[in-house]
């Protein structure tokens, strides 16, 4: 017997209804359509063929590639997707003088050279808008805004999704002015608010994190959703492709690519198959990855052991204590000598790999995004609720205050 329809499915039914009485402004995107993604410099359009020759979606940086470049990959039938950050200031971008101080919120920690923007400001939407301007000159079929999801890091503007979903409608009204497609970047809470004016959908690491299923939905509405997960390594594609990756819950019809974290031209598809474009130098400084370590600010460089259980084998040499009113990553200085601090979490889970990461466990633990941990680990966190008993050296008092304790992948 079949499980009675559940209120999102019920949900994306009535859309997939409307939608289908309409018409729309971009056919182009469709679910299921194979694409390539390249951040990390410019694809080298003078070689034939330019692999992968059978993805008919590229994602590439906005200000890095010139109008020739994407006129070059249209001319190849390519639909060209311009990426650019929506929600953050960067401080290598050529307009980035023009953003007022008053509007720049805090750092994201893993990313020194960008931080969080108050996206309702007159003049970071005026930014903004100019941003889209270009990439209609350049020829650019949609855009892509990473960072919209503020509202869920430390960002120092008092961002709440309230704020991201007026920002993504606006951003709508501005790149259908242009005759340009629009992607929502993660966001998962935001998804069904804006399903309506968006074209397609980016995700990292949703298999990683358990949260394809999100997407079911939205898939069945015809809307494809650009798929990225950050293996530890590439080597072997054909191992990869039996993994969760490729084959987890809620992965079925998306468009899922493997690649390395800086974005670069290598490219794992879940058939097995390998792609890696040949790419010259970008502007954009590369991403952070595996091998290099983040560079560690103010805040991390008080960490200690003592801020990690010493009665927890999971993931130990990762796991930091945050504050109950925040989901971000914090750092806890080390103790005094008189106080003694023992954790009770969760049973340890050694047999648990990376892979295997449940959206909830007993004990209030829930998996986390990436951009949701304080940029700490790009493989995301598991975050619970324990109680930290701390017991004052030679007094009887016990004190048993709440914390959240988030477990960094491995």
């Amino acid at each position: 017997m079949g499980r009675a329809p559940t209120c999102r499915t019920l949900f994306w039914l009535l859309y997939t209804a409307i939608l289908s009485s309409t018409s729309l402004a971009q056919s182009v995107f469709t679910r299921g359509q194979k694409f390539q993604i390249i951040l990390l410099g410019v694809p080298d359009v003078s070689k034939t063929p330019l692999p992968p020759t059978d993805a008919p979606v590229w994602d590439i940086d906005l200000f890095d590639n010139d109008a020739a470049t994407i006129a070059n990959l249209k001319e190849r039938g390519i639909t060209v997707i311009c990426y650019f950050s929506g929600g953050t200031w960067e401080d290598w971008r050529t307009d980035a003088k023009d953003f007022p101080a008053g509007d720049v919120g805090k750092v994201l920690p893993e990313w020194p050279n960008e931080k969080w923007i108050r996206t309702g400001s007159t003049k970071i939407r005026d930014i903004m808008a100019k941003r889209i301007k270009i990439a209609s000159e350049k020829g650019c079929d949609a855009i892509d805004p990473d960072n919209i999801d503020g509202y869920q890091n430390d960002n120092g503007l008092s961002l709440k999704t309230t704020d991201a979903i007026d920002y993504m409608r606006w951003m709508s009204q501005i790149a259908s002015s242009y005759n340009l497609s629009l992607g929502l970047k993660n966001s998962l809470d935001i998804l069904d608010d804006v399903a309506d004016i968006i074209d397609f959908a980016v995700n990292e690491q949703c298999a990683q994190l358990g949260e394809c299923s999100v997407y079911t939905g939205f898939l069945a509405s015809g809307k494809p959703v650009f798929h990225i997960e950050y293996p530890t390594s590439l080597a072997n594609p054909q191992q990869l492709m039996n993994t969760d990756v490729c084959k987890g819950p809620g992965t079925s019809g998306m468009s899922t690519v493997l690649k390395n974290m800086q974005l670069d031209g290598k490219t794992v598809y879940c058939d097995g198959s390998v792609a890696d474009t040949p790419v010259n130098n970008g502007a954009s400084p590369p991403r952070p990855s595996f091998s290099i370590p983040p560079r560690p600010s103010t805040s991390k460089t008080s960490r200690a052991s003592s801020s990690r259980s010493s009665t927890s084998t999971s993931r130990t040499s990762s796991s930091r204590l945050v504050t109950s009113s925040t989901m971000r990553t914090t750092a806890t200085s080390r103790p005094s000598s008189s106080i003694i601090t023992t954790t009770l979490t969760r049973p340890s889970s050694s047999s648990r790999t990376s892979t295997q990461r449940p959206t909830s466990t007993a004990g209030g633990c829930k998996s986390k995004h990436w951009d949701q941990c304080g940029g700490n680990s790009w493989q995301g966190c598991t975050v619970c609720e324990v109680r930290t008993y701390i017991f004052q050296a030679h007094t009887p008092s016990l004190v048993l205050p709440i914390r959240q304790l988030s477990h960094g992948s491995s």
